[in-house]
């Protein structure tokens, strides 16, 4: 019997890059943002500088990679799941992202911050979010085609909508940390998919 076949093996540059946002990530939670420089965490992944500005041109830029590992890492799961709806897969995926963001809250807020003060933020947002928008839109058109969500508009638009809706929340949820991030995301789910009419 032939062997299940295994994920390819990241390469060293895919590695490199992981390994940076790892011990970044852990120094920011233990010395917080503001105590963790660029120097810190090239130390600390055993990296020149040059090395680190390769894959981030900022500490800002590792929320790009914040958000590619939570991509990655909810693709893989729905992609085990096909048996839920359209509608559950954008839930879980709504439930995973706030609760990550949340459970980091005073990082994220420092790194959003910082992130949206670079002078080219708009084309960053935009790259942070292209592989969310990806794998929304093709939720958004599988339920279309099971008759779930209904047709006459691009997927990707619907999925744009729904990643922008949710950004302006996350932003939300890091300036208001006391707003229970359950309720409200379901919230947000349920204007973003039904609109404001009563039923």
């Amino acid at each position: 019997m032939a062997e299940a076949a295994t994920a390819p093996r990241p390469g060293k540059k895919e590695r490199t890059r992981r390994e940076i946002y790892r011990i970044a990530m852990e120094s920011f939670a233990e010395r917080g943002y503001d105590g963790v420089t660029i120097e810190d965490i090239c130390a600390g992944a055993g990296i020149a500088k040059a090395t680190f500005f390769l894959h981030f041109k900022n500490k800002a830029a590792l929320l790009l990679a914040f958000n590619e590992e939570i991509t990655n890492a909810l693709a893989d799961k729905l992609s085990e799941n096909n048996d839920s709806t359209a509608e559950e897969q954008l839930r879980f995926m709504a439930d995973v992202f706030g609760e990550a963001y949340h459970s980091n809250a005073q990082v994220m807020r420092r790194l959003l911050t910082e992130f949206l003060e670079q002078p080219a933020s708009y084309r960053m947002a935009r790259q942070a979010n292209e592989s969310l928008i990806a794998l929304v839109a093709n939720i958004v058109r599988q339920g279309q085609e099971k008759g779930e969500f209904r047709k006459g508009f691009l997927p990707e638009l619907a999925a744009l909508s729904i990643v922008a809706t949710w950004s302006a929340l996350i932003a939300f949820w890091l300036e208001n940390p006391e707003i229970e991030t359950e309720s409200s995301g379901k919230a947000f789910l349920d204007i973003a998919m039904n609109g404001l009419k009563a039923a």
